[in-house]
């Protein structure tokens, strides 16, 4: 009789539901006379724009790369923005596959500077600039993509509400960063949280000149902020390849609510759920949704189901090192 271990099951529950949830909008958007529509949407796609959208997804790694590399950098550190692609790529895979606020790519990255001999004071500067700027680049492209729903009119409490609750959360979190990272304490009940005192603890090595940069996490959070411009850019030309001309500020808005909620969610990489939001939100602008269901699967071929095989190669060679 074979025993499948409760610990090593409880991992996968995730994955299943988010499969489950993922054919379930998929069958509800491609119901009776959607289906050929659907198909024949997706065996038409134009190739030239399906590569466009592969060197877009290709920018937000070197991107991402440019943001370790400037950081370590000011630390009198210098390497090879290569060096730094295959990080990303190993710390996208854990943070879909494991999706605790980020913090699983981040330790995959501690680890692999630790090897790389960066010294730790510099690896938590690192870190901590590049939470701070991610928090900070996403908070500020939430309230854009609210103010272009404001303008379309298309602003409603279902929409609103999940973005009045995040941004606040999002704002504090490079606020707690930056006054963990000067040595300062926060609330008892907050140490006490899981994996908060031990983060705290490693955050309080960063080298405080460095991770209070004003000017270096500026342009941090513009290069994070050029990341999630890329990605929406990448549903962009999905639309364009279907044959359908669609204005990118809309697409925009789609992407980050779309988003938004898979954030929100503790299903990995947001399965089922982003793809019910996309969908959604792209047929407030008019896409309709055998069209907004297929480019959306494709932005997802693209940026989460290719980079998964790479990126577990890559996260299971820094964890073996």
């Amino acid at each position: 009789m074979i025993m499948v271990r409760p610990k090593v099951l409880s991992h996968w529950v995730p994955w299943f539901f988010g499969l489950g949830l993922l054919v379930a909008v998929v069958m509800f958007a491609t119901h009776h006379s959607q289906e050929m529509a659907f198909a024949q949407l997706l065996l038409h796609a134009w190739p030239a724009w399906l590569i466009v959208a592969l060197l877009l997804q290709m920018g937000t790694y070197v991107t991402d790369a440019r943001i370790w590399q400037r950081v370590l950098c000011r630390a009198n550190i210098s390497k090879p923005i290569r060096s730094y692609v295959g990080l990303g790529l190993a710390k996208l895979f854990m943070d879909q596959a494991l999706p605790i606020a980020g913090l699983s790519g981040t330790l995959i990255v501690i680890q692999a500077l630790d090897r790389r001999g960066v010294p730790r004071g510099a690896s938590m500067t690192a870190v901590v600039i590049d939470l701070v700027s991610y928090y900070a680049a996403y908070t500020l492209a939430i309230a854009i993509a609210l103010v272009i729903v404001w303008v379309l009119g298309d602003l409603t409490p279902l929409i609103a509400l999940p973005a009045c609750i995040f941004a606040p959360l999002a704002a504090a979190v490079p606020i707690a960063l930056l006054w963990v990272s000067r040595g300062r304490t926060l609330p008892g009940w907050l140490e006490r949280l899981p994996l908060i005192k031990p983060a705290i603890r490693a955050l309080g090595e960063a080298t405080a000149t460095i991770s209070h940069d004003v000017w270096l996490i500026t342009r941090c959070t513009g290069l994070q902020f050029a990341i999630f411009t890329l990605d929406a850019g990448t549903l962009w030309i999905m639309l364009w390849a279907l044959g359908l001309v669609v204005n990118s500020a809309p697409v925009f808005a789609s992407f980050m609510l779309s988003t938004l909620l898979r954030t929100l969610g503790v299903i990995p990489g947001g399965l089922g759920v982003f793809e019910s939001v996309s969908v959604a939100t792209l047929k407030l602008i008019g896409v309709p949704v055998a069209a907004g269901l297929a480019a959306t699967l494709l932005f997802r071929v693209f940026t989460f189901w290719l980079p998964m095989a790479p990126g577990l190669i890559l996260a299971r060679r820094e964890t073996r090192a």
